[in-house]
Protein backbone atom coordinates (compact mmCIF):
# COMPACT_ATOMS: atom_id res chain seq x y z
CA UNK A 1 0.00 0.00 0.00
CA UNK A 2 1.13 3.55 -0.69
CA UNK A 3 0.07 6.69 1.13
CA UNK A 4 0.93 10.10 -0.28
CA UNK A 5 0.64 13.12 1.97
CA UNK A 6 0.74 16.51 0.33
CA UNK A 7 2.41 19.15 2.48
CA UNK A 8 1.89 22.44 0.73
CA UNK A 9 3.50 25.74 1.28
CA UNK A 10 2.28 27.27 -1.98
CA UNK A 11 3.86 27.44 -4.43
CA UNK A 12 6.17 24.76 -2.92
CA UNK A 13 4.89 21.18 -2.72
CA UNK A 14 6.27 18.32 -0.66
CA UNK A 15 4.95 14.84 -1.33
CA UNK A 16 5.62 12.50 1.60
CA UNK A 17 5.46 8.89 0.41
CA UNK A 18 4.81 6.08 2.88
CA UNK A 19 4.69 2.34 2.27
CA UNK A 20 5.55 0.77 -1.07
CA UNK A 21 6.03 2.48 -4.44
CA UNK A 22 5.86 -0.22 -7.06
CA UNK A 23 3.87 -1.44 -10.06
CA UNK A 24 0.86 -2.24 -7.87
CA UNK A 25 0.73 1.16 -6.14
CA UNK A 26 2.08 3.54 -8.78
CA UNK A 27 -1.42 4.58 -9.81
CA UNK A 28 -1.91 6.18 -6.40
CA UNK A 29 1.04 8.50 -6.96
CA UNK A 30 -0.15 9.13 -10.51
CA UNK A 31 -3.54 10.34 -9.23
CA UNK A 32 -1.87 12.72 -6.79
CA UNK A 33 0.45 14.06 -9.48
CA UNK A 34 -2.51 14.72 -11.78
CA UNK A 35 -3.98 16.91 -9.02
CA UNK A 36 -0.88 19.06 -8.64
CA UNK A 37 0.43 19.22 -12.22
CA UNK A 38 -1.85 22.08 -13.20
CA UNK A 39 -0.90 24.29 -10.26
CA UNK A 40 1.57 27.14 -10.40
CA UNK A 41 4.53 25.51 -8.69
CA UNK A 42 7.98 26.74 -7.81
CA UNK A 43 9.37 23.33 -6.85
CA UNK A 44 8.43 19.79 -5.85
CA UNK A 45 10.08 17.58 -3.25
CA UNK A 46 9.51 13.86 -2.96
CA UNK A 47 10.09 12.81 0.65
CA UNK A 48 10.91 9.11 0.65
CA UNK A 49 11.65 8.65 4.37
CA UNK A 50 8.43 6.68 4.87
CA UNK A 51 8.98 4.23 2.02
CA UNK A 52 9.87 0.69 2.93
CA UNK A 53 10.06 -0.53 -0.69
CA UNK A 54 10.57 0.90 -4.17
CA UNK A 55 10.98 -1.04 -7.40
CA UNK A 56 12.03 -0.08 -10.91
CA UNK A 57 8.49 1.03 -11.75
CA UNK A 58 8.48 3.47 -8.83
CA UNK A 59 11.92 4.76 -9.73
CA UNK A 60 10.78 5.17 -13.32
CA UNK A 61 7.84 7.21 -12.12
CA UNK A 62 10.06 9.56 -10.13
CA UNK A 63 12.37 10.06 -13.10
CA UNK A 64 9.37 10.56 -15.38
CA UNK A 65 7.95 13.28 -13.14
CA UNK A 66 11.37 14.91 -13.02
CA UNK A 67 11.38 15.07 -16.84
CA UNK A 68 7.84 16.46 -17.01
CA UNK A 69 8.59 19.24 -14.54
CA UNK A 70 12.07 19.94 -15.94
CA UNK A 71 10.38 20.92 -19.20
CA UNK A 72 8.46 23.52 -17.20
CA UNK A 73 11.65 24.66 -15.38
CA UNK A 74 10.27 23.41 -12.08
CA UNK A 75 12.98 21.85 -9.89
CA UNK A 76 12.27 18.40 -8.47
CA UNK A 77 14.20 17.13 -5.46
CA UNK A 78 14.35 14.01 -3.32
CA UNK A 79 14.47 14.14 0.45
CA UNK A 80 15.42 10.79 1.91
CA UNK A 81 16.93 9.61 5.19
CA UNK A 82 16.05 5.95 4.64
CA UNK A 83 19.32 4.04 4.13
CA UNK A 84 17.74 1.08 2.34
CA UNK A 85 15.90 3.28 -0.16
CA UNK A 86 18.99 5.46 -0.60
CA UNK A 87 21.05 2.40 -1.48
CA UNK A 88 18.59 1.56 -4.28
CA UNK A 89 18.60 5.16 -5.54
CA UNK A 90 22.40 5.18 -5.55
CA UNK A 91 22.65 1.82 -7.29
CA UNK A 92 20.49 3.03 -10.15
CA UNK A 93 21.96 6.55 -10.17
CA UNK A 94 18.67 8.35 -9.64
CA UNK A 95 20.23 11.44 -8.07
CA UNK A 96 22.67 11.77 -10.96
CA UNK A 97 19.89 11.32 -13.55
CA UNK A 98 17.74 13.92 -11.83
CA UNK A 99 20.61 16.21 -10.98
CA UNK A 100 19.68 16.18 -7.29
CA UNK A 101 22.56 15.54 -4.97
Amino acid sequence: MLKVKIAQNPPHVILALEGELDMATGSILEQVMEQIESRDLVDITFSLDGLNFIDSTGIGQLIGYYKVFAKRDIPVSIDNNNAEIEEILALIGVREIMGVG
